[in-house]
């Protein structure tokens, strides 16, 4: 998360993701060398369109060691449903992460098409901003944005007197709040949006973090099932951070099951490791928990997948730039994740770019200020007008 998400609504800034230092098992290895280069073909621009079903914050000074990466199923699972992608006009649903609709137009205009979708975080600090959010208040947030809405929510609240914790969670607690929101969403004429719940739950940054992996699991379960109680057509979007857990668990194991979840999402930005070649790409997004091995999973499962934040990662005034960690101002970069979801688009729920410019968080902005001009060159040719 980014840094004004901690400024405008109490979240934590962006966290950095650990190194990749376990081995995935065999199988899974194998399947993710078999659709390499289906899901992230090199360097290419121009490439024919996928025929349907194609391709397979705190700062901490100690780093935890990551969890042993775990194994993807590889038998596609039966009699599982998809939901619907996000409504777009174009191959893939795109937009991005934004606090106002102001800002969300800044970006449309700059990139020469409207947004898909836009991706919100609720405030956290007590159970009536969650279940009644700030975005639906008024044209000047997002009450009258005619795309999709992408909520971004907690578990349970983070801080003040209603702080909660999983293992209330787990034992059904919260469900009537959950209710609740389910309700204020069909209110608001919106009862289809995409809903983040508990998002990066595999790195140790938020108050819902997959400590107790068992409680975890329960919680999630409770809080999928409650809303979809009062607001059936909801999708429901389970979100890893990519590249290795900090928690005692890898994040494969921490999935819940597929009557809990109808997007399998990754936030992945091009650091702990960047890519600064297209093979060095390839690596990563194969690696432990990378997108490339998340539309693996969600193929496997029969579920779309989404990928709510990514963006650039600036070298100077990051976190990850002063450990040399940060791929800077990387068209490669952009060129591969736009080729990843050309390739996989008859899954790809959306996608969302995380524009950010503040002090040691990412500082990925393309617009507005424009941080990275190579960057915006690049994202502007390859999204523009689409």
């Amino acid at each position: 998360m980014a840094a004004w998400i901690t400024a405008h609504w109490g979240g934590a800034s962006r966290i950095p993701n650990l190194p990749i230092i376990a081995v995935a098992v065999a199988v899974v290895l194998a399947l993710a060398a078999g659709i390499a280069l289906v899901l992230v073909p090199s360097g290419r621009e121009n490439v024919a369109a996928p025929a349907p079903g194609a391709g397979t914050g705190v700062a901490r000074t100690e780093q935890p060691r990551p969890a042993e990466p775990s194994a993807a199923p590889t038998a596609v699972a039966a009699g599982v449903q998809r939901v619907a992608r996000a409504t777009t006009s174009g191959l893939f649903a795109t937009g991005v992460a934004a606090h106002s609709l102001e800002q969300a137009n800044a970006w449309a205009a700059f990139r020469g098409r409207p947004n898909d979708v836009v991706v919100m975080y609720t405030e956290r600090s007590s159970w009536g901003a969650i279940t009644s959010p700030w975005v639906g208040r008024g044209t000047s947030t997002f009450a009258g944005y005619a795309g999709t809405w992408v909520l971004t929510q907690p578990l349970f609240p983070d801080s003040g007197p209603q702080k909660g914790n999983l293992a209330s969670c787990a034992a059904g607690d919260y469900d009537s709040y959950w209710r609740q929101f389910g309700r204020w969403l069909v209110a608001q004429g919106r009862g289809d949006s995409f809903v983040r719940l508990g998002w990066e739950f595999n790195g140790l940054w938020f108050a819902w973090a997959a400590t107790d992996p068992q409680n975890w699991i329960q919680c999630f379960r409770h809080a999928s099932s409650a809303i979809r109680s009062t607001s059936p057509t909801v999708r429901i979007d389970w979100n890893l951070n990519a590249h290795g857990s900090t928690t005692p668990v890898g994040a494969f194991d921490l999935y819940p099951g597929d009557q809990y979840v109808d997007v399998i999402g990754v936030d992945s930005y091009d650091q702990y490791p960047p890519s600064p070649t297209a093979a060095a790409f390839d690596d990563q997004c194969n690696g432990d928990a990378g997108l490339c091995q998340v539309i693996t999973f969600a193929r496997t499962h029969n579920k779309l997948f989404s990928v709510p934040e990514w963006g650039v990662v600036s070298q100077q005034g990051s976190k990850a730039g002063r450990s040399g960690a940060a791929g800077g101002d990387n068209p490669v970069y952009v060129q591969k994740m736009y080729d990843t979801f050309y390739h996989n688009a008859d899954i790809l729920a959306y996608e969302a770019y995380f524009s950010d410019a503040e002090s040691d968080n990412v500082r990925s902005s393309l617009v507005n200020p424009n941080l990275n001009p190579a960057s915006a060159v690049t994202y502007q040719r390859l999204w523009g007008g689409g």
